[in-house]
């Protein structure tokens, strides 16, 4: 294995001779966030493992492959949260793979539903220490990597003209559906469903997926942050939720953390009423409801996979305030069985029920049929599994895909019993507010 201390440098800057190069990537919180230490740099992978619409399940061939690429823990690499392994994206759709009952509309983006790369170095940055690595299991990866990465300092950011933006629901049609999702709770259906639209804008030019990402990083506190680049196009995310974290737990097992929220008001323009939304979002019986139910869920899903009687609920309902949102958030976790890998673990888990709601199947066949649409990289999984059996993978929401001139951005929320429409329609605006102030349009002007 190999560690290269390298002279410390902005992330972004040693990135952008990396801009538009396909499978390279950056996991990169936000600038202004006090809990993202460690950004991720990797290029060049030895392979990438796809599926497309109607592809072969790539879960197998994953497993085998971390299997066979399986390293050591070795101390002087303690503390580093990726040495090799696979990184990249799990769509939404690929939760067909794990339940066949499922008959999801098709994803609407040129991207595949799965991509995952296998990579054998990557460049780490810690931002709490102003230091910089190169690591990896090959000397050659790690080399090509290292002469690959930028120090010059960057410009101001490169942004496009957007006129509007366009939803693929009018404001009407978003409430219509709210109303029909309560009307199925009703009738006892399921108790919770995330529904969402796809907000889209049309650029003058073709996008830079990399200055976009700069420049929603920029005035970002959201933690998991990243680019993700492609042939047909990119993912940009500023997601604030962890999907799951893997690390080493008591008896020599692995401890699995799931990281669920539920629950949304905006940020307040004074002091005294950003206090009065947070202890509103805090003792809400709606919100406090929803999150209950989606943290029982995540209960539920964890238990499949670890030792009986290890699953705890660290946090109940939480306040995270982030530059844009107050949320609640829940800390689930487990210690894992010695015979779990990925496909297990996604298998038991995926999709995250906070962006499906509950029972998860019956909420997906909802979302399925009153969305009408595929949601893609939305929704889905955004990380690594190092080849040292760890794993960093956030929920795929406040994330943007970029195809040449468009981007869109989807935004949603649970439905519950005591929804109003109207307030739901508004807390995907709410939720959208940093990726427009990004484009450089107002949510106001959404049609």
């Amino acid at each position: 294995m190999i560690l290269w201390e390298i002279d410390w440098r902005d992330p972004a800057s040693a990135f952008a001779p990396l801009a538009g190069e396909a499978h390279a990537h950056i996991l990169h919180g936000g600038d202004r966030s006090r809990r993202a230490e460690w950004s991720v740099i990797a290029a060049f992978p030895s392979a990438v493992l796809t599926a497309g619409a109607g592809g072969r399940d790539p879960f197998p061939a994953l497993d085998a492959a971390l299997a066979e690429r399986r390293l050591p823990k070795i101390e002087e690499f303690e503390g580093l949260p990726f040495v090799s392994g696979a990184l990249g994206f799990v769509g939404y759709e690929a939760a067909r793979f794990f339940e066949p009952s499922l008959a999801l509309p098709a994803s609407p983006f040129s991207l595949p539903d799965v991509a995952l790369g296998l990579y054998d170095a990557a460049a780490l940055f810690s931002r709490v220490k102003r230091k910089a690595f190169v690591v990896g299991r090959d000397e050659k990866a790690c080399r090509a990597l290292r002469d690959a990465l930028g120090r010059d300092e960057l410009g101001p950011v490169a942004s496009p003209f957007f006129k509007s933006v366009s939803s693929n629901f009018s404001a009407a049609q978003y409430r219509a559906a709210v109303a029909e999702a309560i009307e199925n709770i009703l009738d006892g259906d399921y108790y919770q469903a995330n529904l969402s639209q796809q907000l889209r804008a049309e650029a003058d030019a073709p996008v830079s997926g990399f200055e976009l990402f700069r420049k929603l990083a920029g005035d970002s506190d959201a933690f998991h942050g990243a680019l993700l680049q492609y042939e047909t196009g990119a993912i940009v995310s500023n997601s604030p939720e962890r999907f799951l974290r893997i690390e080493d737990g008591a008896y020599g097992a692995r401890r699995i953390v799931a990281e669920p929220i539920k629950g949304t008001r905006p940020r307040g323009e004074t002091a005294q009423e950003d206090a009065l939304l947070a202890s509103d979002l805090l003792n809400d019986p709606k919100d406090r409801a929803e999150n209950i139910m989606i943290a029982d869920l995540l209960r539920n899903d964890l238990s499949r996979i670890c030792r009986d009687g290890t699953i705890r609920e660290d946090a109940v309902c939480e306040l995270m305030s982030l530059a844009h949102v107050h949320h609640l958030v829940s800390r689930i976790s487990g210690l894992m069985r010695e015979d779990v890998g990925a496909e297990a673990i996604f298998s038991a888990l995926f999709p995250c029920g906070s962006i499906t709601g509950a029972p998860k199947i019956e909420a997906m066949h909802a979302i399925a049929r009153v969305e009408g649409v595929g949601r893609g990289p939305y929704c889905g999984g955004i990380g690594y599994l190092d080849d040292r059996g760890g794993a960093d993978i956030a929920v795929a929401i406040r994330t943007l895909i970029i195809e040449g001139r468009r981007v869109t951005a989807p935004v949603g929320g649970g439905v519950t019993l005591r929804s109003d429409p109207q307030g739901e329609y508004d807390e995907t605006l709410v939720k959208a507010r940093g990726a427009l102030a990004a484009l450089g349009v107002d949510g106001e002007a959404v049609s």
